[in-house]
């Protein structure tokens, strides 16, 4: 059986038993990878294909549960979308079926409400986010009283403002009020915005921040979005997460797992990502 992880490709289904796991169908499996460009998932110009530590983690499940599994690029929105002064909501590629489950999301609270998720496929730890400044902060920003501040945010991401609104440590200035909020599409556009003062502050990853130029992370400060770090979103109808838990589990405790995690950096580490001790689980 044979598995590769460009897009529109497949792992070969036998009906067979794969590691004690029973496939018995012909169904194909669709996985939904976003337009972000770090190490998680990224398009290789080189080759055009879908890459990243979420391909690697979903390429590795797929087989040993022996699933015929595909990759379906689209934007993040589709998965799940938040706008200004509007409620969260699930995105219209889940809803609609375009998809069985949306890669490498946090399961967070709000989120919890509407999607089904498959067990973690990496630690928490990884969900670590923060205030980013235009570097010199000359604008004196201060993450204990946001009063009167822009604070900028990626459409449908758990670094939120309802994330932003449970930090005890956010003294002043929650919850955000909408006119004090602004909304990009992307992890570029943010820090653009952050970079021409567009606004006071992003809210995103730190380690997207602190890869970025003439961006500073105000320091004292992190913040944990999520219940449980990366899974398979899906709807509560959709039955992936009975076959992923089990296959997931013994890719774990196989090697494979802390090769993928140990290759990270060497495959994936030309874009900003966390590193393997900050992401996967039991590394050393």
């Amino acid at each position: 059986m044979a598995f590769s992880n460009i897009v529109g490709s497949s792992a070969g289904n036998t009906g067979a038993q794969h590691d004690g796991i029973n496939d018995d169908d012909d169904r194909i499996w669709v996985m939904a990878v976003g337009h972000s460009a770090d190490s998680f998932e990224y398009i290789d110009e080189l080759s055009g294909q879908i890459k990243g530590f979420d391909v690697d983690i979903v390429n590795a499940v797929c087989k040993i549960a022996g699933k015929n599994c595909r990759f379906s690029a689209d934007v993040y929105t589709r998965c799940w979308d938040s706008q200004v002064g509007e409620a969260q909501r699930g995105g219209m590629g889940l809803y609609a079926g375009f998809y069985d489950a949306c890669t490498g999301w946090f399961h967070t609270y709000v989120r919890d409400r509407t999607f089904q998720f498959s067990d973690p496929f990496s630690t928490v730890k990884a969900d670590e986010f923060g205030f980013g400044i235009k570097s010199g902060n000359h604008r004196n920003f201060s993450y204990r009283d946001i009063s009167d501040k822009t604070i900028g945010f990626i459409d449908g991401f758990s670094a939120d403002e309802d994330c932003v609104a449970r930090q005890d440590n956010i003294q002043g200035g929650v919850p955000i009020p909408t006119e004090n909020v602004r909304h990009y599409t992307s992890h570029e556009q943010l820090l653009a915005a952050i970079q021409n003062e567009e606004v006071d502050a992003g809210f995103d990853a730190v380690v997207i921040l602190m890869n970025a130029d003439m961006v500073e992370v105000i320091p004292g400060f992190r913040a944990q979005c999520s219940i449980a770090g990366q899974s398979m979103m899906m709807r509560k109808d959709n039955t992936l997460w009975e076959w992923w838990n089990p296959a997931f589990a013994k890719l774990r405790a196989s090697t494979e797992y802390k090769v993928i995690c140990r290759d990270l950096l060497e495959q994936h580490g030309h874009f900003p990502g966390p590193r393997p001790e900050d992401h996967c689980f039991n590394y050393n």
